[in-house]
């Protein structure tokens, strides 16, 4: 069976929701979303999915500061790059598992950018 790329919304909602499904039991990052930040994902989703359609797509109206965000993060518990690496390789594996095609292409060729920044500006080498 050939698989779709991601076109819409929708599309972004199923990898989103699918990726925290994974992130919040994961041994390395899943207390940066229950204990560290508890999250109301019925709350964060829509903010998330809302960032990666701008980023896709430049549809919406997202205008967080995601670094001013991560830092506040990153000033409850320390993040490292090993935390930064296990949310790419879990995000990717989510995309890759529904979709594939230039925009999949582009959502985990973007998630590499920003992991790059926050591990530049915030997280520590350990």
């Amino acid at each position: 069976m050939r698989m779709k790329d991601i076109e819409n919304r929708e599309d972004l909602v199923l990898v989103i929701e699918n990726f925290y499904k994974k992130a919040l039991k994961d041994a390395q990052i899943g207390h940066f979303f229950t204990q560290v930040i508890p999250l109301d994902l019925e709350v964060h989703l829509p903010v998330i999915v809302d960032f990666w359609e701008y980023n896709l797509f430049h549809k919406g109206n997202y205008n967080n500061n995601l670094l001013a965000i991560h830092q506040h993060i990153n000033n409850q518990y320390r993040m490292t790059y090993n935390h930064i690496d296990t949310w790419v390789k879990l995000l990717h594996e989510t995309v890759d598992h529904f979709f594939k095609g230039s925009q999949s292409e582009r959502l985990k060729t973007n998630a590499l950018s920003i992991a790059t920044v926050m591990k530049l500006k915030i997280a520590k080498d350990c």
